[in-house]
């Protein structure tokens, strides 16, 4: 899943009470773009499923744009603190690739629907300034795990950016079929892409 276009400015901490509306609102509008898809969802429509106006959509989400920023963000947001939480307890460069690959994944297992939308609102949001420059953050990332596994000697001498990228697609690919696939399997996907990853890395321990 790319965050390139996750490029909003944090806005004030809201009160209990608002980050449930704000939750609230979140879930229909997943909702309305999964069944409507990007061009039939509108901030009047995200009201009326919530049962609520449009001016506490607005309040919240000035703009259409801005609610389904906060889509993409939320998603990326749990995603990014269950793979932080799981490549931490990792003892190797290996195992720890192979942790993120599994936790995306499981991401993408646990919230089908949630992928769905916002898998619908990226390919349909554009960041205001044109598309960006240099490496994706997330491939990154990866590459400069991978260069630290090769400088100590633990993964092989491959093009670590080359690979970084081939991971990110191949979660991104198996992010996509799972959001118009029920019958996808992005645990299973997850292990095959680590085997591949072992294998290209010449990984020889268990995990």
């Amino acid at each position: 899943m790319s965050d390139s276009y996750l490029r909003r400015t944090p806005s004030p901490t809201p009160s209990t009470g608002g980050l449930a509306r704000k939750a609230q609102l979140v879930d229909c509008a997943v909702d309305v773009l999964v069944e409507l898809k990007f061009a039939g969802t509108s901030v009047a429509e995200v009201a009326r499923r919530a049962g609520v106006s449009k001016g506490v959509v607005t309040y919240h989400f000035p703009t259409k744009e801005d609610l389904l920023s906060e889509v993409v963000t939320s998603l990326y947001r749990e995603a990014g603190e269950q793979i932080g939480q799981a490549t931490g307890d990792s003892e190797s460069v290996i195992g720890e690739l192979a942790t993120y690959i599994r936790s995306n994944l499981t991401v993408v297992a646990d919230h089908p629907r949630h992928v769905c939308a916002v898998m619908e609102g990226a390919a349909n949001m554009r960041p205001a300034n044109g598309p960006p420059g240099g490496e994706d953050p997330l491939s990154a990332h990866l590459r400069e795990l991978i260069e630290r596994g090769q400088a100590t000697g633990e993964a092989a001498d491959v093009d670590a950016g080359v690979l970084a990228m081939t991971i990110r697609a191949s979660i991104d690919a198996a992010a996509a079929r799972a959001a118009c696939d029920p019958t996808a399997d992005p645990r299973g996907h997850a292990e095959h892409l680590v085997i591949i990853v072992r294998r290209a890395l010449q990984a020889t321990e268990p995990r």
